[in-house]
């Protein structure tokens, strides 16, 4: 423990002496101080862009909990349609090559879907809300093979059906929280180890 002491006002010391340099020290404190005021924004920003990204995610939550119970789920088809090629492109890697066609909730899907993503793609599209029926005219192909709607960086393949509320990549602000409270805790652990709490 005192061992740990000396360190600590070895270290107290040397960063004063560092700071109070009569000849560089003036510099140093202007370049700590600028990067302080630096991450201090950065952080603030991190945090405001978290805020909005939950406050968003949760009104989301809320407004489809309250489509799911209300007793009116005719909507017109150009929503549908909109409500469609979102969860398409949530599901299927090559979303974009997936035409929709929507009449009176009844959807109709076209164009290029590999096998892998099919029974998801289907299953999915058919709990959209206002969809009476699906009729699949998709092409179905095993690999992407020279099919141009099939190339490009497909979404990694999912064992099962995943919870939307939890997303399996957040955003790189909800990251840098995360990051954070993960290494307070570390080092409210680490505090307590060495208190002998």
């Amino acid at each position: 423990m005192r061992l740990a002491r000396l360190f600590a006002g070895a270290a107290v010391g040397a960063g004063l002496m560092y700071l109070l340099d009569p000849e560089g020290g003036r510099r140093r404190r202007a370049l700590l101080r600028d990067q302080l005021v630096s991450a201090a924004h950065k952080t603030t920003d991190a945090v405001d862009a978290t805020s909005r990204d939950m406050t968003n995610r949760a009104r989301g939550v809320v407004a489809e909990l309250r489509g799911r119970f209300s007793r009116n789920d005719h909507v017109s088809d150009d929503v549908l349609r909109e409500r469609v090629r979102a969860r398409i492109g949530s599901v299927v890697g090559h979303g974009g090559g997936i035409e929709t066609h929507v009449d009176d909730g009844r959807v109709t899907l076209r164009g290029p879907v590999l096998t892998e993503e099919i029974d998801r793609l289907m299953r999915r599209v058919r709990s959209v809300r206002g969809v009476q029926d699906v009729v699949n005219q998709l092409d179905v192909h095993e690999t992407p093979g020279t099919i141009s709607a099939l190339q490009g960086r497909p979404l990694p393949a999912r064992a099962g059906e995943v919870f939307d509320l939890l997303p399996t990549r957040w955003p790189p602000s909800a990251s840098l929280v995360g990051m954070g409270a993960l290494i307070a805790v570390a080092g409210l652990a680490a505090g307590r180890r060495q208190l002998g709490w």
